[in-house]
């Protein structure tokens, strides 16, 4: 197989490593940052190309779309007229114009599309998700999500006052679409309708929103708070699932930042309490976090093999967008906004 890797930023650099470390060796990539490729192309012995147009001659089977938000459908489309698979990192666009219509026409030459939803991966959360399954604590009436990290701290050794977060068209709200699609995914529900207020610091020059406060409401009746942000001094990841015989509660703690080939460490623990018990179970996973990413690209690869709808597939990457997209729109006009 051939793959290609279109934009060698952080992640499609994490990209590269894990396809090279899985055994896919003929890998080409992209970028308009001739140093950055010219560099990653010595380390990684890969073909190397500076513009989309060239690099699509490579004629790759599959390829890894890792630019801004707003550029993801113009290069999808790109990369289905040349009959290659395509894995989007999240969110699958910045805009809802033209993604079903390009979801469309890769089923329609039978080409597979992943979107980058790594924390489906995640072993704490797929036992959550097992439990919820099980209805082990009965019906689930609210879930609270939060996620928060400051960006100074996002990516050592570099600029953050440059990440695209902080340019408009961006933001909290889309970058981490993480926690909304893994709720969705989690409650096997769709939303209803969204209410968001957001707040922007002003201790660094952004032109985005740098916390959002979010309420979900899903169609079996759960109501979902979230609070992401850009601010606080350390990583939280954590979600609380309060059901009507007990609760469970999710946390993702960084132990260990070692930033050389992809070897942070982390705890995924999940911990469950039942209404008049005592005691309650808990279940640790120590983690490598790339291992993550390194199943979702398996899983994506599987799925071009075998010619089967991958985990994350564009539609599910879709359906998060619109709730990214209404809930920017709420916090703008200030009003519940029904899907």
């Amino acid at each position: 197989m051939k793959g290609l890797i279109i934009g060698c930023g952080s992640i499609g650099q994490r990209h590269l490593h894990n396809l090279k470390k899985i055994g896919i060796k003929n890998i080409a990539i992209s970028d308009k940052d001739k140093k950055r490729v010219n560099e990653l192309s010595k380390k990684y012995n890969a073909p190397k190309f500076y513009d989309l147009n060239s690099a699509l001659s490579f004629e790759p089977d599959f390829s890894i779309i890792c630019t801004y938000p707003n550029s993801h459908l113009q290069i999808a489309s790109a990369c289905i007229d040349m009959n290659s698979h395509i894995f989007i990192e999240k969110p699958i666009s910045s805009d809802l114009r033209g993604v079903e219509t390009m979801l469309k026409r890769a089923h329609a030459k039978r080409l597979q599309v992943a979107v980058g939803y790594n924390l489906r991966f995640d072993p704490g959360l797929c036992l959550l998700k097992k439990k919820l399954m099980k209805s082990e604590i009965s019906t689930v009436l609210s879930i609270f999500s939060q996620w928060g990290h400051n960006i100074k701290l996002w990516r050592p050794g570099t600029d953050y006052k440059n990440h695209y977060v902080l340019k408009k068209g961006s933001g909290i709200i889309l970058d981490d679409s993480h926690e909304y699609d893994y709720i969705r995914w989690l409650l096997n529900d769709d939303v209803e309708s969204i209410y968001c207020q957001t707040r922007k610091i002003t201790s660094i020059k952004t032109e985005t929103e740098s916390l959002a406060a979010i309420i979900l409401k899903f169609k079996k009746g759960t109501i979902a708070n979230l609070v992401i942000d850009y601010v606080r001094p350390k990583y939280e990841r954590t979600c609380q699932i309060i059901g009507e015989k007990g609760d469970m509660k999710w946390e993702y703690a960084v132990k260990e930042k070692n930033w050389k080939n992809y070897g942070v460490l982390a705890n995924s623990t999940v911990t469950t309490s039942f209404v008049g018990s005592k005691s309650a179970i808990r279940k640790n996973f120590a983690v490598k976090s790339n291992e993550m990413y390194i199943n979702e690209i398996k899983n994506f690869i599987h799925s071009v093999i075998e010619n089967k709808k991958p985990m994350v597939d564009g539609w599910e990457g879709f359906k998060t967008l619109r709730i990214g997209m209404a809930t920017l729109q709420s916090a703008k006009r200030n009003k519940i906004i029904r899907l």
